[in-house]
């Protein structure tokens, strides 16, 4: 059985809602972000694929914005048994540091992003909810020194090869 198919069948047998089964394959999603006054100040689609390199599960995700900037990370996640991961991205701090359960996924992490014409390392508490029927919310707060920055609202479904939704 491939590690695909392993995660897949442990995952099911277990009731997790893991990273690694739900992110296999093409992902679309959508969101806006909110600074912290609620006001939304950003708003993008996002395409996202999720494959096995040997023992990592690689998520490469492309950004698209309403002012049609685009953006590209590739996260590399490292299972660690019972619902535990670890990942990396060129632009993350560190590693992150993520789990699951039945219902949701946590991750937190540092993350660098530029913002006019400044680098600023930020703080992200990073949640993704199971929906079903293939689709997922997720709701992330960044912050820095503990001060809320603002929120992020992403909404997630599993690509079947007929969505072609974009915000620009």
């Amino acid at each position: 059985m491939s590690t695909a198919g392993k995660s897949n069948a442990r995952a099911a047998a277990a009731g997790t809602f893991e990273l690694t089964t739900y992110f296999e394959g093409r992902t679309r999603a959508w969101g806006i972000f909110e600074d912290r006054f609620g006001r939304v100040r950003r708003r993008f689609s996002v395409v996202m694929d999720g494959r096995w390199q040997g023992d990592t599960f690689v998520i490469d995700e492309e950004f698209v914005y309403d002012t049609g900037e685009s953006e590209y990370r590739s996260w590399k996640v490292t299972p660690q048994g019972e619902g535990q991961f670890r990942a990396r991205a060129a632009d993350c701090i560190g590693e992150a540091i993520g789990r699951s359960d039945a219902e949701h996924i946590q991750m937190t992490y540092k993350l660098r992003l530029q913002m006019t014409g400044r680098t600023l390392v930020v703080d992200f508490d990073d949640r993704i909810y199971r929906m079903g029927e293939g689709r997922a919310v997720n709701r992330a707060i960044m912050s820095k020194w503990g001060i809320k920055l603002g929120e992020l609202s992403l909404f997630f479904v599993r690509d079947n090869g007929s969505h072609s939704e974009n915000v620009s």
